[in-house]
């Protein structure tokens, strides 16, 4: 399986101000998020032809899929890394 993922933290921040802190902590508690992430470092877009998601990966290797993000417009266009993934 083929996914793209992007690592603009920039653009990240951008589209975590668009989503929201209401919807951002709908989001953690839709997953049952018992430990929030802390900071910038670790948060990615990953995409593949299914899906638009915005993810956090934890110190732990642990990784969030948070929440779809295909509807808001502060997706970067550019910079985005084709990764092969296990099934």
């Amino acid at each position: 399986m083929i996914i793209y993922r992007n690592y603009d933290l920039k653009t990240i921040r951008e589209l975590l101000k668009e989503i929201g802190k209401h919807k951002y902590e709908q989001a953690l508690e839709n997953m049952k998020v018992t430990q929030k992430p802390l900071n910038m470092e670790g948060w990615y877009l990953e995409a593949s032809e299914h899906y638009l998601k915005l993810c956090y990966q934890y110190p732990s290797r642990f990784v969030l899929m948070l929440m779809d993000v295909t509807r808001y417009d502060n997706i970067p266009r550019q910079g985005w890394e084709r990764i092969k993934k296990e099934r």
